[in-house]
């Protein structure tokens, strides 16, 4: 009995040791998550814990290259600034792949983070590709768009064949290089130092000296994130979460009913999708990803939803034998000068038998009387213009202003659905 006792005394103590023992493991956990997320709050913090590429031994270099961005840090910091709207993404690619986080650094160095800079080379993008290296990875370019500037596409293509790289060259350094000089140079410096004998160390070996500097600045790139204060460079945190989402697009649609639709700027749509070069979104065979701020993916799916005028206005043309660009822009009842905005056309140029030029679409005789006679009409009168709100339904709209709904359908060719940022006329007699 004394035995069972005893027993069942020690089961008790050993249940209530492990028990404190798993909660105290618990709280112990929760507060190692709690600092994690605490830690990589800032993504730069993030950042700086995947860094893995050490500095060269002698990195006199490296910290005279970093010297001259901290000679100018307005500089420095507006690259940080351009960063702002793809690192998250690019950081979160780099470590699923399990890639030294140097290599989110490298838009610093190839595009000052901007995909929209412009090359005298011919590259493009965040990843700066050439035309022919960009089709080999896959991406489309055409006259809608230039998937070198897609900030999704490039940026998959870029690790896609960084990784190859390092699969090659066994080594990172080698394989940044590679992709700066190309890899069959970089396979031949190898292959003639490894027949002589000597290292194929990347410091050691006889690279051409920009291939080398590519990736100096890009270590002193790194230096200067992780010694700010040495550098006298105070960079901006950024916050460690996604500043964009993905949209699927299945239809064609006008990049101003986009912008419209979402509430944002057409900067800030440039910014996220400098890939498209015209004012339409062409869909083919597959759907087109769209990235819009992530505070506004549901405004602009709401909008969207409820729109139901055409979502394309525009359409391509090609220019028949002795026309010129003042018959097709009255035939499609537009101005030359808008004819040559949308399409790039200087100024001093005309169109040529052959070319494809963006047009509106075309306008029944119907609706181009009835759009006439409306207009004849509201010349008689004097008209507000008013911004749809959210929350506006036509009936309040229609007894703010004294007139009724049919009235106000009937001056705007409109229904019963509204969109945020939509403009209704709000004629007065």
């Amino acid at each position: 009995m004394i035995l069972k006792r005893n027993g069942l005394l020690v089961l008790l103590t050993s249940l209530l040791f492990w028990t404190c023992t798993f909660i105290s493991l618990d709280a112990f956990a929760e507060r190692l998550v709690q600092g994690k997320i605490q830690y990589h709050a800032n993504l730069w913090s993030r950042l700086q814990n995947g860094f893995a590429l050490a500095l060269p031994p002698d990195s006199k270099i490296v910290h005279r290259i970093g010297a001259s961005y901290s000679q100018n840090p307005e500089f420095f910091n507006r690259i940080i600034a351009n960063s702002e709207r793809y690192l998250y993404y690019i950081v979160e690619e780099v470590e699923r792949r399990g890639m030294p986080m140097e290599i989110a650094l490298m838009p610093v160095v190839e595009s000052t983070y901007n995909p929209l800079i412009k090359s005298n080379s011919q590259t493009a993008g965040l990843w700066q590709f050439q035309p022919e290296t960009g089709r080999i990875l896959g991406l489309a370019q055409n006259v809608w768009h230039d998937d070198r500037r897609d900030i999704i596409a490039s940026t998959q293509a870029a690790l896609d064949y960084l990784q190859y790289l390092y699969q090659k060259f066994d080594n990172w350094k080698l394989a940044i290089a590679a992709y700066n000089l190309g890899e069959g140079a970089v396979s031949k410096v190898l292959s003639r130092s490894i027949h002589k004998g000597r290292s194929g160390n990347f410091y050691d070996l006889n690279l051409p000296v920009d291939a080398k500097h590519y990736v100096y600045k890009l270590l002193a790139v790194k230096d200067i994130i992780v010694n700010s204060k040495k550098y006298g460079i105070q960079i901006r945190p950024i916050a460690n979460r996604p500043y964009f989402d993905q949209i699927k697009i299945h239809e064609p649609i006008d990049i101003s009913l986009v912008t419209r639709l979402a509430n944002i700027s057409e900067v800030e749509f440039s910014a996220l999708n400098p890939a498209y070069n015209r004012y339409v979104i062409k869909v083919s065979d597959a759907p087109r990803t769209l990235l819009l701020p992530k505070n506004n993916k549901e405004i602009f799916l709401k909008n969207l939803e409820t729109y139901q005028d055409p979502r394309v206005s525009w359409q391509f043309y090609r220019v028949k034998k002795g026309e010129n660009i003042n018959e097709i822009a009255a035939r499609h009842r537009t101005t030359v000068m808008q004819l040559k905005t949308i399409n790039g056309i200087a100024r001093h140029k005309n169109v040529t038998l052959g070319q494809k030029i963006l047009v509106p679409h075309d306008v029944t005789e119907n609706q181009a009387d009835n759009i006439a006679r409306k207009k004849k009409q509201l010349q008689n009168y004097q008209s507000n213009v008013y911004v749809v709100k959210k929350g506006d339904t036509l009936y309040e709209i229609a007894k703010r202003y004294g007139t009724t709904v049919d009235q106000i359908k009937s001056w705007n060719d409109s229904d019963e659905n509204l969109s945020i940022g939509q403009k209704l006329v709000i004629v007065k007699s």
